[in-house]
């Protein structure tokens, strides 16, 4: 069976879509590298907000990290497609990650998980709770954060945070890497 047809591509985009230079990053929301990376990709994008340069952000969900799956569907659910709503909840998550770490969640049930993310959405925004909780449960919600990892697959990545700049995947950056390093790779190809 293949994946079925999302409503749009693997992806939430920053920047121009058509420009030159593009660097996808494949990130996990539990992930704490990830964590690491987040707002050091944010930075990039703000430095670079007027070069040709665009960030898609494609976010799985690993195996280890037992949480992500439905923290991911809380933020697409929330998202809703638009980017900066993505932009937004995703900080707050990462700032926030601690509280749904697999420590932290050992002895707690999948609906006080639902129930902290809701709880979340609900600080951040003025939701209808049990619109959310219902939204995170729709079909097209689902496709659209199943499709990130079948994509993932196709580029052979194994973890997070994994980042190709222009589909190259010998990228001299990672999570602990600073804008300063970031320039160091992007300005030659401007």
């Amino acid at each position: 069976m293949t994946t079925p047809i999302p409503k749009r591509p693997s992806g939430f985009i920053f920047g121009d879509k058509a420009a030159e230079i593009t660097i996808d990053a494949f990130v996990d929301i539990q992930c704490p590298n990830s964590r690491k990376i987040w707002p050091t990709l944010l930075e990039v994008m703000n430095y670079y907000e007027r070069a040709p340069v665009s960030l898609k952000v494609h976010l799985i969900t690993l195996s280890n990290h037992r949480q992500a799956w439905d923290m991911s569907l809380g933020l697409f659910a929330f998202a809703d497609g638009d980017i900066k709503k993505f932009s937004d909840f995703a900080t707050l998550l990462y700032e926030s990650q601690d509280e749904f770490y697999n420590a932290e969640f050992l002895h707690k049930t999948h609906n006080d998980l639902r129930q902290l993310i809701a709880d979340k959405a609900e600080r951040f925004t003025q939701i209808d709770r049990s619109t959310f909780l219902k939204r995170m449960t729709d079909d097209d919600i689902y496709t659209l954060a199943r499709t990130p990892i079948r994509y993932a697959a196709t580029k052979s990545v194994w973890g997070t945070p994994t980042v190709f700049i222009n589909n190259g995947g010998n990228v001299p950056v990672n999570h602990l890497s600073t804008l300063a390093d970031w320039q160091k790779v992007i300005d030659p190809l401007i």
